[in-house]
């Protein structure tokens, strides 16, 4: 589900428990998705959010719903994967051709939790306390961002921003993104 909100790192979970996993294993799942989803034109990382969804995800069985704002208020897409839909608010749909970088992770994020398989993405009244390497939301955000902004992408860049203009992603995301790879060493600091 992707949610509505202030935009800062929420210091408890926010979605449904979950199997626990790691950053390490996301990469690897984000390594083995980033193939299979399609790219704009001219571009080596910005993937094209209406493709997936028109096409990716019915190749995955997968339909999609577009409802109205005023149906959707606390969140701007959810999915449900025994049903095999993702369900998306109409502003965030036609955002999708409008290079909106919210409605392109909206879509990833929402393809995130069906590659993790989270079955329980839609109703946010059973969250528990519990640890954010086992969180249903935690997992499709790093996710999302391992997807949007690739390794060598983020070696490539020189900083955010051009991560940001790479990638399609916001320059906050990208900031994120960066600022944890390095943490953990995994690329080295940017100018």
């Amino acid at each position: 589900m992707t949610t509505l909100g202030n935009g800062h790192r929420s210091r408890l979970p926010t979605g449904m428990k979950v199997a626990p996993t790691s950053y390490a294993k996301l990469e690897l799942a984000a390594d083995s998705l980033r193939p299979l989803l399609p790219r704009e034109r001219g571009s080596q990382y910005k993937i094209d959010g209406a493709r997936v969804l028109e096409r990716t995800l019915r190749q995955a069985e997968y339909e999609f719903h577009v409802e109205h704002a005023h149906n959707l208020e606390d969140c701007a897409a959810f999915t449900i994967p025994d049903e095999g839909l993702v369900v998306l608010r109409q502003d965030v749909y036609d955002g999708l051709f409008r290079d909106s970088v919210f409605s392109r992770s909206t879509v990833i994020h929402e393809v995130a939790h069906i590659v993790l398989k989270h079955h329980v993405t839609l109703r946010r009244g059973a969250v528990g306390q519990h640890k954010f390497y086992e969180d249903s939301e935690w997992q499709a955000k790093a996710m999302t961002a391992a997807v949007m902004m690739p390794m060598d992408a983020c070696q490539q860049a020189r900083n955010a921003y051009d991560l940001a203009e790479m990638c399609g992603t916001s320059v906050e995301a990208a900031t994120y993104r960066l600022e944890r790879l390095i943490k953990e060493r995994l690329i080295s600091r940017k100018l």
